[in-house]
């Protein structure tokens, strides 16, 4: 004759307290990344878009022999302060860097998060008929994210006098 014993199944409420514990201290440790993870995805995005739209602008002249401005307006007007703001892509054709009525907007993307800075020497990029840069308006996008805070490496974006451009990064955002 056999006995047969009749197992418990569940946990046992200092088990349960144990694996509670542990998921709340793995919980703090992660919530500790998440705001350096959201700024640097934040930047990723906003520089993959600033790029994208330096390259389509470039082309669209090139392909179309007209003059193509990237800026940030202000009241029609490219602004130096203002590259944190919304910036536009459109038809140059004075090469005024500035909107007339008679031009076309090509695209406009939204400004950086509060808690960022972008900042560039120029008022303005003008690419000419054959692709490079009006005048000397070549130099270094910066983009810090989370300024002020000295956590995180921003990045570069070079645009050189022919339109080339290369992303690299940069401890400029870092306090010293």
């Amino acid at each position: 004759m056999r006995l047969l014993t009749k197992k418990e199944k569940g946990v046992t409420l200092i088990e349960l307290v144990f694996a509670l514990a542990i998921l709340i201290i793995i919980g703090q440790l992660s919530f500790s990344f998440i705001p350096d993870f959201l700024a640097k995805n934040r930047l990723d995005n906003h520089l993959n878009l600033l790029h994208q739209n330096i390259n389509y602008g470039r082309l669209y002249a090139i392909e179309n022999d007209t003059y193509v401005t990237l800026c940030a307006l202000k009241d029609s007007q490219c602004t130096q302060e203002q590259w944190g703001g919304q910036m536009s892509l459109f038809i140059d054709i004075n090469k005024s860097t500035s909107l007339d009525d008679d031009e076309l907007i090509l695209s406009i993307f939204e400004k950086v998060h509060h808690n960022d800075n972008l900042q560039y020497p120029r008022n303005a990029l003008t690419f000419r008929p054959d692709g490079s840069l009006n005048g000397f308006q070549n130099g270094t996008f910066i983009y810090c994210p989370n300024n002020g805070k000295a956590n995180l490496e921003g990045l570069a974006l070079s645009v050189s006098q022919t339109g080339r451009i290369r992303i690299k990064a940069t401890d400029k955002c870092q306090s010293k």
